[in-house]
């Protein structure tokens, strides 16, 4: 498995989308003072594009701007965010366009489900009133088929109800997933408060079973379902950083987003260049990637992210989860609507004297071009992965003895580990296949092979482990947080008691509007007589 090429390049966002991630990221974090880097963590946009727009949100909404003794911006706003009217009436307008098309992605998603199930129930009422229909006018024929034709008739109007009353429930089918999701992110954050890891390699959770709407968008679309935004993976990457104390190698990148170890150091060293870290080399020569500006916050505790993404094997396994437990209910209803829409079209509809155009475009057009393209979606959703099948059981391989070098930390041993491997879900492996991979498995790793001719096989990452080792050695001694320092300059009115510094209170000596500007007079002034000198 390779990086894309967004994996690489820093991900970006249109203005608009930027403003809001920004202002979002403010608003959570406006109850306290905070920092760029805070920010920057929030919302997963580089250290120079949070700069700018921070700068524009700034002059536009009620803040202040504290700077401490090394030069840190620390900024404080209204936790109402008071501004401008029109300034207010811009924001409001562009998170409904955006809130909009996330509601629209959703509604789409419920909206699939929803159109099935409810055209299958509307095609099963048609089919007993067809089937009613021809049983009285076949027992009737000779005394008042007519007229019990023509009560079906005029009976058409109590479908078009029926047919209402079912629209608005194509949106509101149950989605939990959101729900879920927000349940997990307290989880992450309470863990990361209370010091705890939330990124343990081990750590193994029950996989829930996936709800409805998520199994029927698997089966439409599959993996580019569920693939990863490049920019959450950013922000997974930023959250990762800060629960690891400011500290990451190589192979804490390879563990996260599964690229080989060349693409991990070139990852790595975008990361350093884009949020100003620093590359430090051990005595053993192993390379850490150190952050020591994401760590700096304003806030009590290191502002805790959004983390969804996980290992590369907590990924793999919510997409096997999803293959254990297919859609079948919905695709086979779709099937059913197929022939029941064209059953509707020949015979039910001019049995019951509904075969208007208007009743062919609602019950017969529309939604059998809905099944067929539904069913055209997950038809070449098979294909594919008939096509790729070997490729995934290979990269299923490849994860899992991912999973077991950085989890066991010890060699992989073929024969010997197929049991372990097996355990993890993702497949049950042969003698033959797993010795077949362990060669390329070594590359991507930077690894090494022993063993062979006959004998059992040994894959062993040395290079892998002895960076996780001097890591963790550095994120035990390490803060969890940096924070900011002493305030020398602030744009408040009334110099008062600083959270994040002394800034002197009012009424004490020196305090007042103008105690800081003198000072940083007196300091100038003696700068300048020791330059004359």
């Amino acid at each position: 498995m390779t990086a894309s090429a967004a994996t690489f390049a820093q991900p970006g966002l249109g203005q608009d989308a930027a403003r809001l991630r920004i202002l979002d990221a403010v608003r959570e974090l406006a109850k306290a003072p905070f920092t760029v880097q805070d920010v920057v963590a929030k919302s997963g946009l580089p250290p120079y594009e949070v700069e700018s727009g921070l700068a524009k949100v700034v002059r536009d909404y009620r803040s202040d701007i504290d700077v401490d003794d090394q030069g840190n911006l620390v900024y404080r706003f209204d936790p109402a965010m008071a501004a401008r009217p029109d300034i207010v009436k811009a924001d409001a307008a562009r998170r409904r366009k955006e809130a909009f098309k996330h509601a629209l992605i959703a509604f789409f998603k419920a909206w699939t489900v929803a159109m099935v199930i409810v055209y299958f129930v509307i095609y099963l009422v048609l089919l007993i009133a067809f089937l009613v229909a021809l049983a009285s006018a076949n027992k009737d024929r000779d005394s008042g088929s007519s007229s019990r034709s023509r009560s079906w008739g005029t009976g058409g109007g109590g479908w078009w109800w029926f047919w209402g009353s079912h629209t608005s429930y194509g949106g509101s089918s149950a989605w939990t997933s959101g729900r879920d999701r927000r349940r997990y992110n307290r989880e992450v954050e309470a863990d990361l408060r209370s010091g705890k890891d939330p990124y343990r390699f081990d750590k193994a959770e029950a996989m829930p079973k996936p709800g409805l709407a998520e199994r029927t968008w698997f089966h439409l679309f599959g993996t580019a379902g569920i693939k990863r935004n490049p920019l959450e993976a950013e922000k997974e990457l930023l959250t990762y950083i800060r629960a690891k104390r400011g500290f990451i190698t190589n192979a804490d990148i390879v563990a996260l987003l599964g690229v080989t170890y060349d693409e991990a150091d070139a990852i790595g060293t975008r990361l350093v260049a884009t949020y100003e870290g620093e590359l430090d080399l051990t005595d053993d020569a192993i390379a850490i990637y150190r952050f020591p500006n994401l760590m700096l916050t304003g806030a009590p505790e290191v502002a805790a992210q959004s983390a969804k993404l996980g290992y590369l094997w907590h990924v793999r396994q919510k997409e096997e989860n999803l293959r254990r437990n297919p859609a079948k209910i919905v695709p086979w209803l779709n099937v059913f609507n197929i022939l029941l829409g064209i059953l509707t079209w020949g015979a039910i509809l001019p049995t019951l004297e509904m075969d208007t155009l208007a009743a062919k475009i609602t019950l017969v057009f529309f939604p059998l071009t809905f099944s067929l393209i539904f069913l055209g979606l997950g038809v070449r959703r098979k294909m594919h992965d008939l096509a790729t099948a070997a490729e995934r059981r290979r990269e299923a391989i490849r994860i899992a003895v991912f999973q077991l070098l950085f989890t066991r930390k010890t060699a992989v041993r073929v024969p010997g580990d197929e049991r372990a491997l097996a355990s993890f879900g993702l497949g049950t492996f042969e003698v033959t296949e797993l010795k077949a991979a362990l060669p390329a498995i070594a590359n991507d790793v930077r690894g090494e092979i022993a063993g062979g001719m006959g004998g059992p096989t040994e894959l062993r990452a040395p290079r892998i482990w002895d960076e996780l080792g001097a890591v963790q050695k550095l994120r035990a001694s390490a803060r969890s947080n940096e924070r900011v320092g002493r305030t020398v300059f602030t744009t408040r009115d009334i110099a008062g008691a600083s959270p994040i510094g002394d800034v002197p209170a009012a009424g004490a000596p020196g305090a007042g509007p103008g105690a800081t500007g003198d000072a940083l007079d007196r300091e100038i002034a003696e700068l300048e007589k020791e330059l004359q000198s």
